[in-house]
């Protein structure tokens, strides 16, 4: 199908928030302008509602867009910065794409993407199975080339853990999880990589649970994040169910994908676990790779076809 010619994405900077944005930007359009900004109080509070002179109180990081430039669409992705798109989609005749539910009348975006565990139905609404991102084994593999290039000597034996922000509960059973690593892959080396979400709190039981493990990435201090190397470079991924992003990246690979801390999550990601529930192994399945989700290539026909 023919791509847009121009788009703009506002990103509040959020990681999760400009990766979804960016990942559906790129397939859907030629040209890509990108523009961070904030919301002083109390438009930010309000948001997505836009109260009286909310343009004057955008606060922008670089620069901001010309109005005499109109974008074909525009892309925004959380509460926050649906404000904003719905703002500029005022300003003149750009389509408006809002990712992830904004919690206000979804009548008012001419595309809204969600998560199908949101449960919202509509003629502009399309499901996604969990979040978007442009991970996937094509990519993946250009990614194992880029890291040995680099010289960062992963191998294809790694069983990676990758930690989210998991409810302190699954603190307490680090011990289980390390006896099922040992149990089930004693041939791999193991590496342990946290996220932004991760607690500080937390860092010096993990470290204590898994001093065995090749390397422990918890934070800037450690070195170079490792997680897209070891995206392509493992064999196994352990992810914590708590976060949508990671587990839905993984579940883009040809891998084998466990989710676990899964009795620390809420209903919705319950209802996600459970919608990819196909995709996943468990401990003792070791051998079963189940189908990549190519979930960015569904959301994009559907898209361009509303569009």
């Amino acid at each position: 199908m023919k791509k847009l010619n121009h788009i703009w994405v506002f990103s509040d900077s959020i990681k999760g928030h400009e990766i979804q944005s960016l990942a559906l930007a790129s397939k859907i359009a030629n040209n890509i302008n990108i523009f961070h900004c904030g919301l002083r109080q109390p438009w930010l509070s309000f948001a997505p509602r836009i109260l009286p002179g909310f343009g004057k109180n955008i606060i922008w990081e670089k620069h901001k867009p010309d109005l005499n430039q109109r974008p074909d669409a525009i892309i925004t992705c959380g509460r926050r910065m649906a404000a904003v798109g719905k703002y500029f989609k005022r300003q003149g005749n750009s389509k408006h794409i809002q990712i992830l539910n904004p919690g206000d009348n979804h009548k008012k975006y001419d595309i809204l993407v969600c998560p199908e565990h949101d449960r919202l139905i509509g003629q502009n609404i399309v499901s996604s199975k969990g979040s978007l991102h442009n991970i996937s084994s094509t990519s993946l593999s250009h990614i194992k080339l880029k890291c040995k290039e680099e010289g960062k000597g992963y191998n294809n034996k790694i069983v990676s853990v990758f930690i989210g922000n998991p409810a302190k509960g699954f603190f307490k059973e680090l011990d289980k999880l390390a006896t099922n690593i040992k149990q089930y892959f004693p041939n791999h080396d193991l590496i342990i990589c946290g996220s932004r979400r991760t607690h500080r709190k937390f860092h010096a039981i993990i470290r204590s649970h898994f001093n065995s493990a090749r390397l422990c990435w918890l934070s800037e201090k450690d070195g170079d994040n490792p997680y897209h190397c070891l995206l392509a470079c493992s064999e196994v991924l352990i992810v914590t169910a708590d976060s949508i992003n990671m587990v839905s990246e993984a579940s883009a690979s040809n891998k084998q994908v466990i989710a676990i801390a899964q009795g620390y999550i809420s209903p919705k990601h319950k209802r996600f676990i459970h919608s990819i529930k196909d995709r996943l192994s468990k401990f003792g399945d070791a051998q079963v790779v189940h189908r990549p989700i190519d979930n960015i290539n569904d959301v994009l026909q559907q898209v361009l076809n509303k569009l």
